[in-house]
């Protein structure tokens, strides 16, 4: 569902919502049963009856982070379309969630912060220091990643909603204390709370890095430290394997077009369509997955127009192959539909369609700039990011 929104399809997005919705009753008696906690939680596999619990396998199978990350939907849907009545909606279904990692964190003894676990890094293994193998630890990345980005979202469906409680109180304090993203000692951004080996360094999930892309944590403008930590483990990661199936060649497109590397995203994409598309276009894990058609789609518009950051950026991994094109229709944050032009890798003009009251920020290369819009306000731009 990355491409829904940003190719301007939120129509598309809706049944994943009522699916979410349905996760509720099953999700609070696995929440009840497996942990003795409140509210829903789901792990990485369901069903059209509701399955919830575990998975047959641990190393995967307890994977308690994957409800916070179904719901980054629900704030994404709404940060591209301002749908109030939307947010109403799915406001109980986002404290649900929260509600159930409030009562799974536990603070760090040693750091006072708060931290997931036991919990995995689907689906790696590392080497522990007393030599076994192992996957569970406490505070991995990708679980502090995804309840940040759920908490992030549920303060702000909070504030727009104008709900502010105890809960919502305590759910800010918790949110900045929980424990962070950490840099290793070679520069990368470390997976699991300590900086233990990986079995297999070239593995084809990049979990931690969830954060960088669909996430909104780690960002180039606002944390380039950790931007470059993401940048130096993708690196790595593919030096030693990794990014061979396709839906995992895929989610690199969309972290290397974060990073602004045009020409590694245009890459990756070269090895989704060379060694993970069949000839009839669908996408091969192998086997057939549609997480690669889906993920390189996203990817793809994530090179010519990204918004996480609040800002409304133009091109920012554009490879000289596509050094002439244009894009109509596609979607920003904010309700912005944008249409481009450009030749020779530089901008030629871009029209901005605001769906809304609003000041808008708009970026091209290293130049930002601002504009006061009004709900059905079309503005146009030269490649100069001047009025016309």
């Amino acid at each position: 569902y990355w491409l829904a929104e940003v190719t301007n399809l939120p129509e598309m997005h809706m049944p994943l919502f009522d699916l979410i919705e349905s996760f509720i009753e099953p999700g609070e008696k696995t929440a009840k049963i497996q942990y003795h906690n409140n509210g829903w939680v789901i792990h990485p596999i369901t069903n059209v009856w509701g399955y919830t619990s575990p998975g047959e396998s641990a190393s995967w199978g307890m994977h308690t982070g994957a409800a916070a990350w179904i719901c980054s939907h629900i704030g994404d849907h709404y940060a591209f379309t301002g749908d109030k009545e939307f947010l109403k909606r799915m406001y109980p279904v986002l404290k649900g969630s929260v509600e159930f990692y409030m009562d799974w964190l536990v603070k760090d003894p040693k750091t006072g912060e708060y931290v997931s676990g036991p919990a995995v890094s689907p689906e790696n293994t590392f080497l522990a220091p007393d030599g076994s193998k192992s996957q569970f630890s406490m505070g991995p990345s990708h679980d502090q990643q995804v309840i940040w980005q759920l908490f992030t979202d549920f303060i702000f469906a909070s504030n727009e909603l104008e709900v502010k409680d105890n809960f919502t109180l305590q759910v800010e304090e918790v949110k900045n204390k929980l424990a962070g993203p950490k840099i290793g000692s070679d520069g990368r951004l470390m997976e699991w709370a300590y900086e233990f080996p990986e079995q297999e360094p070239g593995h084809r999930h990049i979990s931690h890095l969830f954060a960088l892309h669909p996430g909104s944590q780690i960002t180039m403008e606002q944390t380039p430290n950790l931007a470059l930590a993401a940048q130096k483990s993708l690196d790595y990661r593919i030096a030693n394997g990794g990014g061979h199936t396709g839906w995992s060649a895929a989610w690199l497109i969309n972290q290397y077009a974060r990073l602004y590397e045009a020409e590694k995203a245009k890459e990756s994409l070269n090895v989704v369509l060379a060694k993970s598309t069949s000839h009839n276009l669908f996408g091969q894990h192998p086997p057939f997955q549609m997480d690669a058609n889906f993920g390189a789609t996203a990817g793809i518009a994530e090179m010519l127009l990204q918004s996480h950051a609040r800002i409304v950026h133009l091109l920012p991994a554009l490879p000289e192959d596509w050094s002439t094109g244009r894009a109509t229709g596609l979607k920003a944050r904010g309700g912005y539909e944008i249409d481009m032009e450009w030749a020779n890798g530089e901008l030629k003009s871009a029209t901005i369609k605001s769906a809304f009251d609003q000041q808008v920020k708009i970026k091209y290369r290293a130049r930002i700039v601002e504009f006061n819009l009004l709900k059905g306000d079309v503005l146009k731009l030269n490649g100069e990011m001047e009025k016309i």
